[in-house]
């Protein structure tokens, strides 16, 4: 790790390319990715916040409806782990079906849930945002430093549970997520749980990033000059769909969740992309040249204006002594 540090510093002594994906991811209304990757420390952080949107709808007359309607709770926890916890390793897991040289050294997790509900319908929002240092991004050949990127369309599968504040909690199945927001409404949580803990739903991840996994070779690339930015953005049409009913009794219950998938990423610096690796390199000649030519063009031309200037203040004051010369 140390000769890899060396080799970094001498090929980008100054260089920490920051990589943003932001994505709407499947099962989530809004999910953002941050990578940024540190060639000198050759260490990347990891943040991704995924917020889920959980819609239950029920009939204005039944049971449940009289249990939901005056829902209103909130729940927010935190905290900090090392790369032996538990739910570490889940997601050491997740990153390790993409790239088995990425490790996990510490992780911590926020997690938010807010539930509310009417006479028809309980919105759940949940919001997890995991922030983590990994390193095995990074490596050196013939001098050349490149960073594999395959592992940021990572999903986690299963629960990943963390001790936060005193609460050991599943941070990723949106079963869970319904669980954990009516924890003070048991009837509530009991009755989705035997409606619709037996379809798909319930063990879906809402830590999903795979919307993600097109090589970023395939992504349009632009790199502006001006900020010295590489950006890679692509934009996945359509819309993900989930949603699964019941007939309870000749009354219709639905849970239903949407996304939208599109990505960004942004690299400071100028970096190539093969497949899901970036090769980082200087900037091209062509970009360099055109720099040079505008600053020594604004050069010479402040030259050429100043010259004209004091030229023209010279013959002035030639002027201005010829006349104060003359015989009255």
């Amino acid at each position: 790790m140390v000769l890899m540090k060396t080799e970094f510093k001498k090929i980008f002594p100054l260089a920490t390319i920051a990589i943003v994906l932001i994505s709407f991811s499947p099962l989530a209304s809004a999910s953002t990715l941050t990578v940024n990757l540190n060639p000198t420390t050759g260490q990347a952080t990891l943040d991704s916040v995924s917020t889920t949107t959980i819609a239950f709808t029920y009939p204005s007359n039944s049971t449940i409806s009289n249990s939901l309607k005056n829902v209103s709770s909130s729940l927010s926890l935190t905290g900090k782990f090392d790369g032996n916890d538990l739910g570490t390793q889940q997601l050491q897991g997740s990153f390790d079906d993409w790239d088995h040289h990425i490790s996990v050294s510490n992780v911590s997790v926020s997690l938010q849930y807010m539930a509310n509900g009417n006479t028809t319908t309980l919105v759940i929002v949940k919001t997890t945002d995991v922030n983590a240092t990994v390193t095995g991004a990074f490596s050196v050949a013939n001098g050349t430093v490149t960073a594999n990127l395959g592992w940021r369309a990572f999903i986690v599968r299963g629960a990943m549970d963390f001790p936060l504040e005193g609460h050991n909690i599943d941070v990723n199945l949106a079963g869970s997520a319904m669980e954990n927001s009516l924890s003070g409404h048991a009837y509530a949580a009991g009755w989705l749980v035997n409606a619709f803990g037996n379809y798909g739903i319930w063990d879906r991840p809402t830590l999903n990033f795979s919307a993600l996994d097109a090589p970023l070779s395939t992504w349009t690339k632009n790199y502006d000059s001006a900020t010295n930015t590489t950006t890679f953005s692509k934009t996945i049409s359509g819309q993900d769909n989930f949603s699964v009913s019941a007939d309870i009794n000749g009354q219709k219950y639905s849970l239903s969740e949407v996304s939208d998938p599109s990505g960004v990423v942004t690299t400071q610096g100028y970096a190539n992309a093969s497949g899901d690796t970036l090769t980082l390199a200087p900037t091209p000649a062509s970009t360099s040249a055109s720099t040079s030519l505008l600053a020594v063009t604004i050069v010479a031309g402040l030259a050429i204006v100043t010259t004209g200037y004091f030229i023209l203040r010279s013959r002035t004051k030639t002027r201005i002594v010829s006349a104060t010369s003359l015989p009255v």
